[in-house]
């Protein structure tokens, strides 16, 4: 590598960094600087060859940002500002918010009946449903409460099933107006909890129609959807979904991040056939939590602890114990996919891990080359080219929980693994998703914002890549 200049904005620590590009994704490998001192430029500063683009560093006291200009009024029908207040933002994780009766509209007559609805065993969430379909009803009829609803719109008490767009595309269109992003990647809410719920005999039947549903929803340009995978039916089934899906115009594929127990690993060479099909396709694999066969990491006897409140059962965490393992499904199913090869004998695959917590990663990276150096002379890994955290910075990125520090994230892991993600309109995401974010990366420089906005984002659905269809 040719040496390159470094600015003088130093701190504590040795080693500049370069980029380098490995196909679409950014890569940085660190150099010494040529005619400065040993010195530390925060990670996401650029370092090129007329110098890097400045910003303040974390440690040494820079200036927290302003927050961006939050609220947004259509009531005009002109968008005075949007959310994205400048920032050319890639969304890598937002939902549609099913009605009832959604899933089963787009089932075949077979199978519909077999299908559970929202709500049909859960008074106060069948109440929760009924109030979303009375407030999208008053936004189609009354100006003023449609006017709130736009100016209230990253509010908590306007999230969920209450939220602008949940399910009405036209809607979905507005709201992408107000936050002013360019692309959003869309993911089930309650269908696939359906989908799971429903009998095996119709649960691939299940799975076509929330496909089909979710691809009909994203009639936006900018909204791109994803297509559910089910590994359990064997791999002819599953390429026959991602054949499909690459049909309708799907960014991603969702897979699961925990097979079933009654099936092979997805990292067994039966199911190669699979992943060459979705590498292929140009689709990205997608992980999330839920899509692991109804979130169990924790085992059952840690909540036998005398206490009135055990686990929650749910399709992601319900309690706070569950919580602390959320990463654990998307490390294993890194960590599969890397050191039983699937990454080296697929290079083109580009896997994201979307709302599984990121603050695991900088030591996931560490602890995943231990064990390969750990086992190396137990077990034949001899077919891995590279050490594994090289295959997962060329072919995945995670996004982070707005109350994580993306910043010491972005320092540790790099700016190449790290995507902005809003989770609208879930309340997970937080009324103020970008504010969060920019809490932390006061030391981040303007190229390490924009491949966590946008550029990381654009990579892993670079098939689609945002073009009308």
């Amino acid at each position: 590598m040719s040496a390159r200049r470094c600015s003088a904005s130093v701190v504590e620590e040795s080693g500049c960094f370069s980029l380098q590009t490995e196909g679409r994704k950014p890569r940085f490998r660190a150099f010494k600087c040529p005619s400065q001192p040993p010195c530390r430029v925060a990670l996401a500063q650029r370092c090129h060859d007329t110098g890097h683009l400045p910003g303040p560093c974390r440690r040494s006291g820079g200036s927290t940002p302003p927050p961006p200009r939050y609220w947004t009024t259509l009531r005009s029908g002109v968008a005075v500002s949007n959310y994205a207040d400048g920032r050319t933002i890639v969304d890598i994780d937002a939902h549609i918010m099913e009605p009832v009766g959604w899933l089963r509209s787009y089932a075949s007559a077979s199978v519909r009946d077999l299908i559970p609805e929202m709500g049909a065993d859960d008074a106060d969430f069948a109440r929760l449903l009924g109030e979303g379909q009375r407030h999208h009803e008053l936004r189609s009829t009354d100006s003023e409460f449609r006017a709130r609803a736009e100016q209230e719109y990253m509010t908590m008490p306007r999230k969920g099933w209450l939220s602008l767009g949940g399910w009405d595309p036209h809607e979905r269109s507005a709201a992408l107006d107000l936050l002013g992003f360019e692309l959003q990647l869309v993911f089930p809410t309650g269908s696939f909890p359906q989908v799971m719920g429903s009998p095996v005999a119709a649960r691939a039947e299940a799975a076509r129609a929330m496909n089909r549903g979710l691809a009909e929803f994203c009639s936006d340009h900018r909204l791109l959807a994803t297509a559910y995978v089910p590994f359990e039916f064997g791999p002819s089934t599953a390429v026959e979904f991602v054949e499909r899906a690459a049909r309708d115009g799907a960014a991603g594929v969702l897979v699961d991040s925990i097979p079933s127990q009654h099936q092979r690993s997805f990292t067994h060479p039966d199911f190669d056939m699979v992943w060459a099909a979705i590498e292929h396709s140009g689709l990205a694999v997608l992980l999330h939590v839920g899509a692991d066969q109804n979130y169990r990491p924790v085992p059952r006897v840690f909540f036998d602890n005398g206490r009135a409140m055990g686990h929650v059962r749910s399709d992601a965490p319900g309690d706070a114990l569950s919580f602390m393992a959320i990463g654990y499904p998307g490390e294993l199913f890194l960590a599969s996919l890397v050191y039983d090869g699937v990454l080296e004998r697929f290079p083109g695959l580009r896997v994201g891990v979307t709302e599984l917590g990121a603050t695991w990663l900088p030591s996931f990276l560490h602890f995943i080359d231990t064990g390969h150096r750990s086992f190396r002379n137990i077990q034949d890994l001899s077919h891995l080219s590279m050490r594994p955290s090289e295959y997962l910075r060329r072919q995945v990125v995670v996004s982070p929980f707005a109350g994580e520090d993306v910043g010491w994230i972005i320092e540790q892991a790099g700016p190449e693994m790290v995507a902005f993600s809003s989770d609208y309109p879930h309340h997970e995401g937080t009324d103020d998703p970008i504010r969060r974010f920019e809490a932390s990366m006061v030391g981040i420089g303007e190229f390490g914002r924009q491949a966590f906005y946008s550029d990381n984002g654009r990579w892993l659905l670079s098939a689609a890549g945002g073009r009308p269809r």
